[in-house]
């Protein structure tokens, strides 16, 4: 059983596993930036890297919040545990559990150039994946914001 085109909505995913640098900030947290010989405005790096997420892809899936008991049952875990499961035709998109999915936000970003993801403003942190024969069904929580 394929998912219907009429049911599907756009969203964005993000994968996590980009090596992401770690840059000097003020004391409000905002990045410091330098300039060249040139003029050009560059950030000041710590020579540290962080794990981050890769730029945010557009797909299309259906989302459906909390759908209770039943749901709860078949991936074994409590109904506060999650807000929403995706659906999508196997194979489409590469997520697992680490990435981010946003849904009805914008993608933000931690730097003016807009390189830096900022997963906090991900709607929803993939926490299980369960496949079937023709789909991939979502386990999604809320991120806070």
């Amino acid at each position: 059983m394929m998912t219907l085109a009429s049911n599907k909505q756009s969203m964005k995913y993000s994968l996590q596993g980009e090596r992401v640098p770690i840059y000097e900030t003020d004391e409000n947290g905002n990045i410091i930036y330098y300039e060249d010989s040139d003029g050009n405005k560059i950030p000041m790096e710590t020579g540290e890297y962080t794990t981050g997420y890769s730029q945010p892809v557009s797909f299309f899936g259906n989302i459906a919040m909390s759908g209770g008991e039943v749901d709860s049952v078949e991936f074994g875990i409590d109904v506060s545990g999650y807000d929403a499961t995706l659906v999508v035709d196997k194979g489409t998109i590469p997520i697992d559990e680490t990435s981010l999915i946003w849904h009805t936000s914008e993608v933000g970003y931690k730097d003016a150039e807009k390189t830096i993801v900022d997963g906090s403003t991900a709607d929803y942190k993939v926490i299980a994946v369960k496949p079937s024969l023709n789909t991939t069904k979502y386990i999604l929580g809320r991120i806070t914001k």
